[in-house]
């Protein structure tokens, strides 16, 4: 990818700034600590460090086969198992609940639900968890913490993530096929338009938001030319 000029840098990393916002830890452990499945393998050994902090007592991965993560070779939520396997051994099965199934956000919440109520009655949405410590590629944090307050408004949600730098970000997209300045514009779209049709909560774009989006469409529209 070339080199960004000072003003689409400056949008994109204020994009992604407000995508990828983060909350204060409770002042007392959450009840889960639930990870929403991408290609980033790093997000599994942060939630494993979550956990070994003693910050939730349980940890639930969701994801199946969606799009931009089949080159995992298997669901998202066995992956994150697998390289949590690799970078916290000890942390037992018995803590680890598992979603497969699921290929969308909508889908990683409702499916997860199911299998909760099903299966682990005691971290039930609502119930057994009320608080959880969620986490996902800073992209998408935005769009999940909507999904939840929309399909889970009993459930507190306190958005984690490890630092965040950008370019590590630009070289992780481009490395799967995705340029990334058109995945942060995607994303702001879907806010506004999964807001409009009542699949997330509503949130209206602050003005520095909505200006650097027309910077990031302009590239785009650039892009494709």
């Amino acid at each position: 990818m070339a080199p960004l000029d000072a003003e689409l840098r400056e949008a994109a990393q204020r994009v992604l700034a407000y995508l990828a916002t983060t909350d204060p830890l409770p002042p007392t452990p959450a009840d889960a600590i639930i990870g929403f499945g991408v290609f980033d393998l790093e997000l599994p050994r942060f939630c494993g460090e979550l956990f070994q902090r003693g910050l939730a007592p349980a940890i639930v991965f969701t994801g199946g086969i969606g799009g931009g993560t089949g080159t995992l070779g298997e669901p998202e939520a066995d992956a994150w198992r697998s390289a949590l396997r690799v970078s916290h051994p000890t942390i037992p099965d018995a803590a680890v609940v598992l979603e497969n199934r699921s290929t969308n956000t909508a889908e990683n919440i409702a499916f997860t639900a199911e299998r909760l109520a099903r299966d682990v009655p005691t971290l039930a949405f609502g119930s057994g968890i009320r608080t959880a410590l969620i986490v996902t590629s800073p992209s998408r944090m935005r769009r999940a913490w909507l999904t939840m307050r929309q399909l889970q408004p009993a459930v507190r949600c306190v958005r984690q993530l490890p630092p965040v730098s950008f370019d590590r970000e630009v070289a992780l997209y481009a490395a799967n096929g995705v340029d990334y300045l058109t995945h942060l514009a995607g994303e702001l779209d879907r806010i506004v338009s999964y807001a409009a049709r009542g699949w997330i909560a509503e949130e209206p774009l602050a003005a520095e938001i909505r200006a650097a989006a027309v910077v990031l469409r302009r590239q785009r529209r650039d892009f494709h030319a």
